[in-house]
């Protein structure tokens, strides 16, 4: 069952979404506001640069209202991009080549590019019901590889899911550790985005102490 609270969330987050479908240039300011309230009530990073765009956040929005359990099953049904293909690892690693362009030297996106190179970037899509280890399509020995088997989870709303996996603070955010989430489950670094025009939960291996 969905709590008040969430109830509460859902119904500003569906108001979010028609005020930003419908804004004009003059209330971007105070739209954008809105929505970075809406998304830190779940705990989310309004200024992360994979949410700053309106087709990002409309596209988030979107996801977060449909949370009820009649939504979580529609999810499975959805018509979003094949994780497990390799046009889908190239759309992922020319949006992680970009995003490490325009980080500089180094930082999240170039982390997460090393992990997929090296085979260690996980992706997953609870609303498909689906996790996959990246691989790089650039690679000589992937050259074959138009797609490999992912592996099954439990079908889940993103809501629900990422309460499952990642800690909140005091101030109910999620909590992040060097500029990432940390996967509560397995102590690996996470991140929540959009990549294409879907959004995904990545995973990859902390870095060892030194």
């Amino acid at each position: 069952m969905v709590s008040a609270l969430d109830s509460t969330r859902l119904v500003s987050a569906q108001y979010a979404l028609k005020n930003l479908r419908g804004s004009d240039d003059g209330a971007q300011d105070t739209q954008s506001s809105s929505v970075a309230s809406i998304l830190s009530s779940y705990g989310l990073d309004p200024s992360s640069s994979s949410l700053l765009s309106n087709q990002a956040l409309s596209g988030l929005l979107d996801t977060l209202s449909a949370q009820s359990d009649t939504a979580d099953e529609a999810d499975t049904t959805g018509d979003g991009a094949d994780v497990t293909s390799a046009s889908f690892m190239s759309m992922l690693k020319q949006q992680l080549q970009d995003a490490a362009a325009a980080e500089g030297e180094s930082g999240k996106a170039h982390d997460m590019l090393a992990a997929l190179e090296a085979g260690t970037l996980t992706i997953t899509d609870p609303t498909q019901g689906v996790s996959i280890t990246a691989w790089d399509v650039d690679d000589p020995d992937e050259a074959d590889s138009e797609s490999k088997a992912g592996k099954d989870i439990d079908v889940s709303g993103w809501s629900d899911f990422l309460d499952a996996h990642l800690e909140r603070g005091a101030d109910g955010a999620f909590v992040k550790e060097n500029g990432s989430y940390v996967d509560q489950t397995n102590d690996s670094n996470a991140f929540f985005g959009l990549i294409g025009s879907n959004y995904y939960y990545l995973s990859w291996p902390q870095a060892a102490a030194k």
